[in-house]
């Protein structure tokens, strides 16, 4: 049986109005706007509402002083070309949303839920996507040093072009998530690959985790 590739986000950024960092606060509903040349260090966003917006060329703040997304919703929005030491967005949903040409340092985004997500040609140092739900996600042609996916739900999550160093995956639950081309040099919970699809070298470059996690001793 093929696999399902993710379904892509669909977005509708007409007649957008420029947005300011005075229009961003805890509980704002923002839409249709354009925040651009923007450093929101030490703003306060929770649970605020992004919807049908586009940012490009914002720094989402210092790894000592981030904006605050807690419980924030992204919604229909484009972010490009943007900066993240850390991105804090626990217990938020991202849902059809393009984040194309932005660094991220930490992306403490554990507990979320993301539907209809591209990034492309992102750099990534660290992802926590710990006991998030995960629907149509994919990651083209980026760079990510390390994923946490442990105890996490992702179904038709894919990674075409891309590179992950560490897969962390402890009690994951996968269906349609299509890992082939990846190389990680660790992964932690190789036994939770369960409705993963791999390629034929992967298979071999990763048969003695296999036989490892299984307990099986090859002489």
């Amino acid at each position: 049986m093929a696999t399902e590739s993710p379904r892509p986000p669909k977005l509708s950024l007409d007649d957008l109005v420029q947005g300011f960092l005075g229009d961003i606060g805890p509980e704002e509903f923002l839409e249709g706007m354009e925040f651009s040349d923007l450093n929101l260090a030490e703003a306060d966003a929770t649970q605020a509402t992004f919807l049908d917006c586009r940012m490009t060329n914002v720094n989402f703040g210092d790894a000592e002083a981030p904006i605050d997304l807690t419980g924030a919703r992204i919604s229909g929005t484009e972010i490009m070309d943007c900066r993240a030491d850390t991105w804090s967005m626990p217990r938020g949903n991202l849902l059809h949303t393009a984040i194309s040409g932005t660094r991220i340092g930490a992306g403490v985004v554990y507990d979320s839920v993301w539907e209809k997500v591209r990034f492309t040609n992102c750099r990534i140092s660290y992802l926590n996507l710990r006991e998030s739900k995960l629907t149509d996600v994919e990651f083209r042609d980026c760079k990510i040093d390390e994923i946490d996916l442990d105890r996490a739900k992702a179904s038709r999550v894919a990674f075409p072009g891309s590179s992950v160093g560490v897969f962390q995956c402890e009690g994951v639950t996968l269906g349609n998530v299509d890992i082939r081309g990846l190389e990680p040099h660790k992964i932690s919970g190789a036994h939770s690959l369960r409705g993963a699809t791999i390629d034929d070298t992967q298979l071999m470059l990763f048969a003695e985790l296999f036989a490892s996690e299984l307990g099986i001793t090859v002489e």
